[in-house]
């Protein structure tokens, strides 16, 4: 179903002019993923020349990565608004592998972890019992704290080294003013205002900026001596592999599927306003287009790629998540490419902009993750595994070198708070699962008030399987009123019996006991029937039990009478 606050959704086509606005927007929150390129080359000792070279490569390898994840395939393709750009998992790794063998050794080991992100999104659906809705909101909620503590760092300039802040008085009052204006656009703009309120504030932002002389000073001089025009110069190299870097870059690969998971989980909830749980399929094409991606990457020379969270927060806070502008990016993107003087206005952009840019992008994400956690019934087990891989992800911001003394086994999955939060999820909830059974019953007395035990059973149960909060309350309500009517109108004789199923897709109520059958009519009983007969009463408590739940059935088995609800979840 259509969420009220989007504009165009996902499979609405804007005009023209909107997608090209849209889509020059979503180029504001990636510019600043591109430096993930610039440190890996410079950091295995590059030119100048070759790091200008790879960022334009790399912004070709963006395009073709956005345009497969926008593609509605049967086998390829989300379908969704997501951006594809250098994903952090790749870079020591990428830096290490520049190092001992060169670009083809890059190339040979970024295209291997490809190919294998591609076989794990053929086996994902397997892991759908490992990956229930509140790990996916977990997911969600720490993709957004991560680009929110992104977003805190080019705010205050903060050194990671030394947690001190740089940033001047005049690049916070930029900071300050770029996201007032975005956030004061979104929330009393109209129209296109708000539709553009990002790249609005992001351009005042950039300009100020470059008039206060708040930016790189490098930064400038490589964007005043970029031509207007040149291909991406690419030579073709023979791909090589190192046994010894095939671990460290699996565990990007693997690292890179799980984060989009979530990414793609958050796509699919803010494009539905009844979205329930992750859907699978859509979660196995989008991978299989970020591990095609990849090796598209490692064939052009650049770092293996991923979804871009904030690229999702963008969409959502401008209301605007048409695949359309996918196709637009993309194709912007593979423009650009050829120009680098546009790749040196991206890569220029001014720290206090871009924090501001993620801050608001982050806000979004972090809710929608609230929101899938909170749709949930969470008993002890769910709230330990939520609350202490939130804390662990926490830990590695505040306490980073006490993550850095792992084995070297476990040093893949140290790498950020994100991953440590999300290892950390799914290997407790794979513990914690453990003892936790599908089908649960309870005695009732047919003499007593049993509105109370009925819906103590139900809260209790819904809590271990972690079931939707509505889901149960509709169970409660026609388990209750079932048992009162079959109390008065069915000659019950002993207590009945309570019994419920659930396996994540289907909650099962069934009613056992012994006396008349409860009569379920397609239609309403007459008044007349109803004032005059007790049949009439048993008709119309029959007819109102059905109304509730989304399939009811009564049968017999043996001796016994059985009432089932079904109910999809």
């Amino acid at each position: 179903m259509r969420p009220s606050n989007l504009i165009y959704s996902v499979d609405e086509k804007p005009p023209a002019l909107i997608c090209f606005a849209n889509a020059a927007q979503q180029l504001t929150v990636l510019a600043p993923i591109l430096i993930y390129t610039v440190l890996v080359m410079r950091g295995s000792g590059a030119s100048e020349d070759v790091v200008a070279q790879v960022v334009s490569l790399t912004i070709l390898v963006c395009g073709v990565g956005t345009i497969l994840q926008a593609w509605p395939g049967k086998w390829l393709g989300s379908g969704f608004l997501i951006t594809s750009a250098p994903a952090a998992p790749y870079v020591p790794i990428s830096i290490i592998a520049i190092k001992t063998g060169g670009l083809p050794l890059l190339a040979g080991m970024t295209m291997l972890a490809g190919i294998f992100e591609i076989g794990f999104a053929q086996i994902v659906r397997r892991f759908r019992p490992f990956f229930p809705a509140e790990i996916s909101g977990l997911c969600i909620l720490l993709i957004g704290m991560y680009v929110g503590i992104l977003a805190i760092q080019a705010l205050f300039g903060l050194d990671k080294a030394t947690m001190q802040a740089t940033a001047t008085r005049t690049e916070l009052l930029i900071s300050a003013g770029t996201l007032t204006l975005m956030i004061g656009l979104n929330l009393w703009g109209k129209g296109h205002l708000r539709m553009l309120c990002a790249i609005v504030g992001v351009v005042c932002g950039y300009l100020v900026a470059v008039a206060a002389g708040a930016f790189n000073p490098e930064s400038m001089r490589v964007l005043a001596s970029a031509p207007v025009f040149a291909l991406p110069a690419w030579t073709p190299k023979l791909p090589q592999l190192s046994v010894e870097l095939i671990v460290p870059f699996m565990a990007a690969a693997l690292t890179c599927a799980l984060r989009g998971m979530g990414d793609l989980s958050a796509a699919q909830k803010i494009n539905d306003r009844d979205w329930i749980r992750p859907d699978m399929t859509s979660i196995r094409t989008g991978i299989t287009a970020n591990g095609f991606a990849t090796v598209i990457a490692g064939f052009f020379g650049s770092i293996g790629g991923n979804t871009q969270s904030s690229s999702i927060g963008m969409s959502n806070a401008t209301g605007v998540t048409s695949r359309w502008v996918g196709f637009w990016l993309g194709g912007l993107l593979i423009v650009f490419s050829m120009f680098p003087i546009v790749s040196a206005v991206m890569v220029a952009m001014p720290r206090p902009v871009i924090g501001a840019a993620f801050l608001f992008t982050a806000c979004f994400i972090i809710v929608s993750g609230l929101q899938i956690i909170t749709s949930r019934l969470l008993d002890a087990r769910r709230s330990f595994i939520v609350g202490i891989a939130l804390t662990a992800s926490l830990g590695y911001e505040i306490f980073p070198a006490l993550y850095a003394k792992a084995p070297a086994l476990l040093q893949p999955f140290v790498t950020s708070s994100l991953v440590i939060g999300l290892v950390t999820a799914l290997f407790l909830n794979a513990i914690f699962r453990i003892g936790v059974k599908t089908r649960a019953s309870v005695l009732l007395a047919p003499d007593a008030d049993n509105h109370d035990a009925v819906r103590t059973f139900l809260d209790q149960q819904g809590a271990k399987w972690g079931a939707r909060r509505d889901v149960i309350e509709r169970a409660i309500f026609g388990a209750a009123q079932s048992v009162e009517s079959i109390v008065e109108h069915c000659n019950v004789q002993g207590p009945i019996t309570l019994e419920a199923s659930f396996d994540e897709f289907n909650l099962d109520v069934r009613l056992i006991y012994q006396g008349d059958d409860l009569i379920l009519p397609e239609r309403r009983p007459t008044d007349a029937q109803i004032r005059e007969t007790d049949e009439g009463l048993r008709l119309l408590a029959g007819y109102l039990i059905q109304r509730n739940a989304d399939r009811v059935r009564a049968s017999r088995k043996g001796d016994s009478a059985v009432l089932e609800f079904h109910f999809q979840h």
